[in-house]
Order: C-alpha cells, then sequence, then structure tokens
C-alpha cells in the first residue's frame, strides 16, 4: 500500500504518539530527504518518533552513566530496497541467518558479507562486552559529545550522530513507551 501525500498527515498523527504537528514533520523530512515518498515518510518518521527513539534515550542513559554503550544503524539495503533499516532486518545478518526461508536480507553475495561483518561483531561483543573487531573501524563507545554510531553497510563506517537532526526533531517533544 503506498500513501499519498493528501493521507500522510492523519497516518503520522495517529502513529507518532508524541505532540508534534504533523505539518511540521512532513515539512521537515521533505527538506533533509528531497524526493522522498509518502510512505517512506511516513515509516522512517514513525520509527524516529517511537522504537528508534527509546533507543537513543537509553544509550544517553548509559553514556551519562558512564556505562559503555554500543549503537548502531543498519544503513544496507535489503533486497527489496523499498526501505532501508527495516525493523529487525540485523536479526539474520547478527547470526548467519541470511540463508533461511523467508530472511528479509536475502543470501546475495552482499548479504553474506553484512552478515559476516554484524556477526563477528555481535560474537566480540558476546565475548569481551566489546564489538571491536577486523571486520569493522575501530567503535567507540557512544558519548553525549559525539554520540558515536556504528553505520552497519558496506563497507561498515562509524559517523558522529549519524541522525541528529531526525533526534533533535523528537527529543523536543514527550517520549512515550507503549506498553503490550
Amino acid at each position: 500500500y503506498a500513501l499519498t501525500w493528501d493521507e500522510l498527515p492523519a497516518r503520522l498523527a495517529t502513529n507518532m504518539r508524541v505532540d508534534i504537528l504533523p505539518s511540521l514533520v512532513i515539512e521537515k523530512y521533505k527538506a533533509w530527504f528531497p524526493g522522498i515518498t509518502p510512505t517512506d515518510l511516513f515509516f522512517q518518521a514513525t520509527t524516529a518518533a517511537r522504537s528508534w527513539r527509546g533507543a537513543v534515550i537509553e544509550d544517553e542513559l548509559r553514556a551519562q552513566a558512564g556505562t559503555p554503550a554500543f549503537a548502531y544503524q543498519v544503513d544496507w539495503p535489503t533486497p527489496n530496497e523499498k526501505r532501508r533499516a527495516q525493523h529487525m532486518t540485523d536479526i539474520p545478518l547478527a547470526f548467519y541467518n541470511t540463508d533461511k526461508e523467508g530472511a528479509i536480507t536475502g543470501n546475495s553475495e552482499s548479504a553474506q558479507k553484512m552478515a559476516a561483518i554484524v556477526s563477528d561483531a555481535f560474537i566480540a561483543f558476546a565475548k569481551t562486552g566489546n564489538p571491536d573487531c577486523q571486520a569493522l573501524p575501530h567503535w567507540a563507545p557512544y558519548t553525549m559529545e559525539k554520540r558515536e554510531t556504528m553505520v552497519f553497510n558496506v563497507p561498515p563506517r562509524l559517523e558522529n550522530d549519524p541522525r541528529g537532526e531526525e533526534r533533535k526533531l523528537f527529543e523536543a517533544v514527550p517520549y512515550i513507551q507503549q506498553g503490550v
């Protein structure tokens, strides 16, 4: 299903669960991502307002407490390339499951290469509490000053505050953690 620009404001209003005008969100995302479709804007903004925001808050709290946190995002495009960083794209990558039926990643050479990178990082983290490994550039813990985030793609890279504009937009409104 593809959203239209006319449908988008109402869909955003009921799905962001925050006190922010959909018109402002649409204006900002159109400026940040020229050519974005209404459907892609919907998924990117609602993710930023809800689940991703919670992860950022957790990274911030850990950094403020002096507890190492290692933030990451997946920018590697899945085979359908409709949206990047779809929810759970990291699961088949982290556990070498790209060859499993229904894996969102598919099992292409690129998917296998990405799985090797992500899996090595997860294995290093499980063994040592630090995801640094040969497959990655140095992965510094998240700090409030730099907001270090590993961007999983081929090749992977460490970026400072890669979604900073989105973070700033949504940190200005109350965060509501949805229950189940």
